[in-house]
């Protein structure tokens, strides 16, 4: 859905979709080891994964900071000084997101398969 929005030009939900993505997986794989994880924060929910005895390489930690800043001001009008939130994203920042859940969902797939193995 994230890139479907990102063709669409709507690079702010585009944004978002890809942040929920990653906050999901996230949450998911927390669960599958047994830990209760709550709230939206995924530079957080990373470390929670840390302390589960995950190790995060440098650029998931970097695309996980930089997802969670997608989390409210992609979609609230008041997140900004002025105008609304899709004038304020750029199909750059649509590419990074997706590039970054996607790094996201292949590690989250990696250790859930070792979990299974």
């Amino acid at each position: 859905m994230a890139t479907r929005e990102a063709e669409a030009e709507n690079h702010n939900w585009s944004c978002f979709l890809a942040e929920q993505a990653a906050q999901l997986a996230v949450k998911a794989l927390l669960h599958g080891l047994g830990r209760g994880p709550w709230g939206h924060d995924l530079v957080g929910l990373g470390a929670d994964l840390e302390e589960a005895g995950l190790e995060l390489p440098e650029a998931a930690r970097d695309g996980l900071l930089r997802l969670g800043r997608h989390y409210m001001p992609a979609r609230y009008p008041d997140a900004h000084p002025a105008g609304s939130p899709g004038g304020h994203y750029a199909a750059a920042d649509a590419r990074q997101a997706i590039q970054d859940s996607t790094a996201v969902l292949a590690l989250i797939d990696r250790a859930g398969d070792a979990l299974d193995g």
